[in-house]
C-alpha cells in the first residue's frame, strides 16, 4: 500500500507495523556508525535539518528531538507552517526513545503522538496535519539514488555519504510513523469534530458527487467548500480540519467520477461550475448549515469557485482563491500558445477515480517525450502518438486554438462578471504561474463591476505557498522579512471578517496589497494599474556599448532584425554560460544603468511596429533585473500569439512583407526595488523550445505544423517606432 501523508480514510481498528528485514537492518547499522561519525566531524553548529536526520540515524533521539524543536522555535516567527512540518520527526525522536526504554514500537508511538499532537488546541493540530506524511515511493527512491553514488565505497569516505544517510533516514523515519500513525490521527479527528467521510450528492442531471466533511459539534455553521479534481484524502482531510478548527464546516468535494463513489468519467473544467453549484444547494439545506457557504483552495481549484460563480447558487457568499487557473486563458495555452507542462496532467487528474502519482512523476518520460517531438519536427498534435498512449482530453483542447465557446462555458463572461457581488480574496506570487489568471480574473471583475469587493495580495510567494508555506530564498532571491507571513492564517482571518464581521486585516486595506522585493515594505493601490505612479518608456533601439542592443528613453529608437530558422533543432543542446541569458530566437535589451536604482512596480505594455515574412508568430517578452554584480532577477513577462492580439476569440493571420503594429500588456506583474547600478534588460523574440507549441508561421493550425512548414527563416524587422512601457516609482 503506498502511503503519501497519513489518514488514507481506511477505518481499519489494527495497525500494521512496518518490521525491518535483515538487509535493512544490516543497511541502519552501518547507517547509524556512520552518522555518529559524520556528527563528530561536524562539530558543534547551529540546528539545521541534515543535524536533525544525522543525529536520529545515530540514535541520539534526545539531541535530535531538541534540534528539530530548535529548528520549530527559529521558523515560528515568520514561517509557522513550516515550524509544524517539524513535529512528527519529534514525534518519531521521542517514540524511539521510549523504545529505548523498553516499551513497544506501537505504545512508544501511542505516547508520543499524545504528547506532541493529540493534546494541541485545535488550530494548532490542524496546522501540523498536511505535513504528517511523506511519499514513500518517492523516499525510496531518493534513498536508492544516494545510495548508489556511494556503492564500492563506505559512506564515511563518500563525497556524498552525508546525503546517503539522511536520505535513508527520511525513509526509515516515515516507515515507521506510516501506517501506523493513521488511526491515531482518525481517532484524534473524531474526538474533536463530527467527521463525514462517505457523502454522495446528486447533481440534477443524475451524476453523482463524492465529499467528506469535518465540522464542530452543536451549533449553526458555515460551510467552507473546496471543489476540485485532486482526489486525495490526506491533502481533503487536512483541509477540511484547517476550517473546522476555526469553527467552520470544511468540506471537500470532488470533480464527477473522482473518489470512491462518484459516477460518471472525470472530465477537467467541463462539468465543475454546474456540480459545485450543486454540492452548495445541498450543503445550504442540511440541518447543521447556517445557510452560508464559501469557497477556498487554489490553482485548478480556484477555477472550480469561478465556474461556480458563473451558475450563481444563492448560498455561495465568499470565494477565497490562490494561484488561480483560468481554462483557455492560461491552461492549457497562454496567449493562445498551448505549453507542454500540461500535457500530462491529464493522466494525473482524469484517468480514474484517484490521481496517477506514478505516471505523472515519471519525468524521464516526460523530458525524453518533449525532446523527440521537438527534434524530430512532428507536428504538434503528433505528441500522444510519440509517445505511444492516447490523450483524448489534450487532443480534445487542441481542437480549441481560439477562446470559443468551449472554453468560455467554463468560467465568466462580460456580463457575467458584473453580476458577481460576493467578496473574492486571492492569493498570488511574484514566482507563480497562476498569477495569469489571477490578474485575468481581477481585471474582469473590475472592468465590469468597478465597486467589487475583490482584494488580492501578491508577493514573493510560489504556487503552492498557501498550502506549504513562505520560502525563506526562492530562486536566488532572500524573501523581506515583511513577506514572510502566514498566507494560511491571513486567509482565515478574511472569512472571519467576511462571515463573523471581524475587522479586514490591515495588510488586505487596499484592493491590490504588493510586497515590493528588495525594499521589505507593503504598497495597498485600488487596482493592478495603479501599482505604479509613473510609466516609463523605453524605445528599442540599435547596437550599443560591446554590442548589446539598446533599451532607451530616447526615441524613435532604431530598426532591429530577429532571424530565426527553425529547421535547426540543434539548438536545444546549445551550452549557455550561466552569466549570461538564452538568447535562441531572441534580441536582448539593455538599458544603461540606474545609478540611485529604480522601484518597478506593475505589468508593462508594449507596441511593436514590425514586417515579417511569415503569417504568424510567436511572442515572447521577459524583463529581467541585470545586478552589478552580474546576476540575473526575472521579473514580468508575456507570451502570445500575434493572430490572436486583438481578439482571442478569432484568429488574424499577419500580411508577410507589410507593416504591422503588436500591441500587447503583461501577463504577469512584479515589485522590485532595482539595486543602484543595475541594468533592465528585455530579451524579445519567438519562443523555439522544448516547453511550447512551435509556430513555424504558415498560417495553418500551428497544432498541425510540422518541420516541413517552417520554410525559409523566420525574418522579423522590429521598426524605429516600437517601445515597450513599465510602471515605475522613483
Amino acid at each position: 500500500m503506498r502511503h503519501f501523508t497519513l489518514f488514507a480514510l481506511v477505518a481499519a481498528s489494527t495497525v500494521a507495523l512496518i518490521v525491518s528485514s535483515p538487509a535493512q537492518a544490516q543497511s541502519t547499522a552501518v547507517s547509524r556508525d556512520a552518522a555518529a561519525h559524520m556528527l563528530t566531524q561536524a562539530g558543534e553548529g547551529p540546528p539545521t535539518v541534515q543535524r536533525l536526520r544525522l543525529q536520529l540515524a545515530a540514535e541520539r533521539y534526545a539531541e535530535a528531538e531538541q534540534t528539530a524543536e530548535s529548528l520549530a522555535e527559529g521558523l515560528r516567527p515568520a514561517q509557522p507552517s513550516r515550524a509544524a512540518a517539524l513535529t512528527p520527526w519529534r514525534i518519531y525522536a521521542r517514540a524511539r526513545g521510549y523504545e529505548v526504554q523498553g516499551a513497544t514500537r506501537q505504545a512508544a508511538l501511542n505516547r508520543a503522538f499524545d504528547e506532541l499532537y493529540a493534546a494541541l488546541p485545535d488550530r494548532e493540530m490542524a496546522t501540523i496535519l498536511p505535513w504528517y506524511g511523506a511519499n514513500l515511493d518517492q523516499l525510496t527512491e531518493r534513498a536508492r539514488q544516494a545510495e548508489a553514488a556511494c556503492v564500492g565505497i563506505t559512506l564515511t569516505d563518500c563525497t556524498t555519504g552525508v546525503a546517503a544517510v539522511t536520505a535513508r533516514q527520511a525513509l526509515e523515519t516515515w516507515r515507521y510513523l506510516l501506517p501506523a500513525s493513521d488511526a491515531l490521527i482518525r481517532a484524534d479527528v473524531e474526538r474533536r469534530f463530527v467527521f463525514e467521510d462517505d457523502l454522495l450528492i446528486d447533481t440534477p442531471d443524475g451524476a453523482r458527487i463524492t465529499a467528506m466533511m469535518v465540522r464542530p459539534r452543536g451549533e449553526k455553521l458555515t460551510a467552507l467548500l473546496n471543489f476540485g479534481i485532486y482526489n486525495r484524502a490526506d491533502w481533503g482531510v487536512a483541509d477540511a480540519v484547517q476550517m473546522a478548527a476555526h469553527g467552520y464546516a470544511g468540506v471537500i468535494a470532488y470533480t464527477r467520477g473522482k473518489g470512491r463513489d462518484g459516477t460518471g468519467d472525470p472530465v477537467p473544467y467541463v462539468h465543475d461550475g454546474a456540480d459545485a453549484a450543486a454540492v452548495i444547494d445541498w450543503l445550504a439545506a442540511q440541518d447543521w448549515s447556517d445557510g452560508r457557504v464559501g469557497m477556498f483552495s487554489g490553482s485548478y481549484n480556484s477555477f472550480t469557485q469561478w465556474a461556480a460563480l458563473k451558475h450563481r447558487p444563492a448560498a455561495l457568499k465568499a470565494i477565497a482563491t490562490n494561484a488561480s487557473a483560468a481554462p483557455g486563458i492560461d491552461v492549457p495555452m497562454q496567449g493562445g500558445v498551448f505549453q507542454s507542462f500540461v500535457y500530462h496532467w491529464p493522466f494525473y487528474a482524469a484517468s480514474g477515480a484517484a490521481l496517477d502519482e506514478k505516471t505523472y512523476g515519471d519525468n524521464d518520460r516526460w523530458d525524453r517525450l518533449f525532446r523527440d517531438w521537438f527534434l524530430s519536427g512532428r507536428p504538434y498534435r503528433d505528441m500522444e502518438r510519440i509517445d505511444g498512449r492516447a490523450n483524448p482530453i489534450f487532443r480534445q483542447w487542441l481542437d480549441h486554438p481560439d477562446y470559443d465557446a468551449f472554453w468560455q462555458a467554463m468560467i465568466p463572461q462580460g456580463r457575467e462578471f458584473a453580476a458577481i457581488d460576493v467578496p473574492v480574496y486571492v492569493q498570488t506570487g511574484y514566482f507563480d504561474g497562476g498569477m495569469v489568471g489571477a490578474l485575468h480574473y481581477m481585471r474582469e471583475h473590475l472592468r465590469h463591476r468597478p465597486d467589487a469587493d475583490h482584494r488580492m495580495i501578491i508577493g514573493p510567494y510560489h504556487h503552492t505557498a498557501q498550502q506549504g508555506g513562505v520560502l525563506a530564498s526562492i530562486n536566488g532571491y532572500d524573501i523581506d522579512r515583511s513577506a514572510q507571513i502566514d498566507l494560511a492564517a491571513l486567509r482565515m482571518q478574511w472569512f472571519d471578517h467576511v462571515f463573523r464581521d471581524a475587522p479586514l486585516p490591515e495588510l488586505l486595506s487596499g484592493r491590490v496589497n504588493f510586497q515590493v522585493m528588495g525594499a521589505d515594505l507593503w504598497r495597498h493601490v485600488e487596482s493592478p494599474d495603479a501599482m505604479a505612479e509613473q510609466r516609463l518608456r523605453l524605445h528599442l533601439g540599435g547596437e550599443g556599448e560591446a554590442g548589446a542592443r539598446t533599451l532607451s528613453e530616447d526615441g524613435p529608437g532604431a530598426e532591429s532584425v530577429l532571424t530565426l530558422d527553425m529547421t535547426d533543432r540543434g539548438v536545444i543542446d546549445r551550452e549557455v554560460p550561466s552569466d549570461q541569458l538564452d538568447t535562441t530566437g531572441a534580441l536582448q535589451f539593455e538599458t544603461a544603468p540606474f545609478t540611485d536604482g529604480i522601484e518597478i512596480d506593475g505589468g508593462f505594455t508594449g507596441r511593436f511596429e514590425i514586417v515579417t515574412n511569415k503569417r504568424d508568430l510567436d511572442l515572447e517578452v521577459v524583463f529581467f533585473e541585470h545586478r552589478a554584480d552580474g546576476g540575473w532577477f526575472r521579473l514580468a513577462s508575456y507570451l502570445g500569439r500575434a493572430s490572436y492580439m486583438q481578439d482571442r476569440t478569432h484568429r488574424r493571420l499577419l500580411t508577410p512583407g507589410e507593416p504591422q503594429v503588436l500591441s500587447f500588456e503583461s501577463q504577469t506583474v512584479t515589485g522590485v526595488r532595482l539595486r543602484p547600478g543595475s541594468r533592465l534588460v528585455a530579451l524579445v523574440g519567438v519562443p523555439f523550445r522544448l516547453g511550447v507549441q512551435i509556430n513555424h508561421g504558415s498560417g495553418r493550425d500551428v497544432s498541425d505544423e510540422s518541420i516541413a512548414d517552417a520554410g525559409e527563416p523566420m525574418r522579423i524587422r522590429f521598426l524605429p517606432g516600437s517601445w515597450l512601457e513599465l510602471g515605475v516609482r522613483r
